[in-house]
């Protein structure tokens, strides 16, 4: 039963069979490239932005010192995100 369970979830998970015959390994270098690929997307959205917003800003001087796209604002201050919220 828990056989046919776990191939049930997995129709669920990959309707179309395309990870049916992948190995675990296969499985987590497909995570870590998808990981990485996100990663890179959002780092190069974090860069436009900021290129916009100093852009549409050109007489206002920022500044950049400790900014980072890791960080999140959290009570007026620069946090480290809490778990869980990534």
């Amino acid at each position: 039963a828990e056989v046919t369970l776990i191939a049930e979830e997995e129709r669920k998970s990959d309707p179309a069979g395309i990870y049916a015959d992948f190995s675990r390994a296969d499985l987590v270098k497909t995570v870590l490239d998808w990981q990485g690929s996100v990663v890179e997307v959002s780092s190069s959205h974090f860069r436009n932005a900021i290129a916009q917003i100093q852009l549409l800003n050109p007489d206002v001087e920022f500044n950049l010192e400790g900014l980072d796209k890791e960080k999140e604002v959290r009570d007026g201050r620069m946090a480290t995100p809490l778990e869980g919220d990534n």
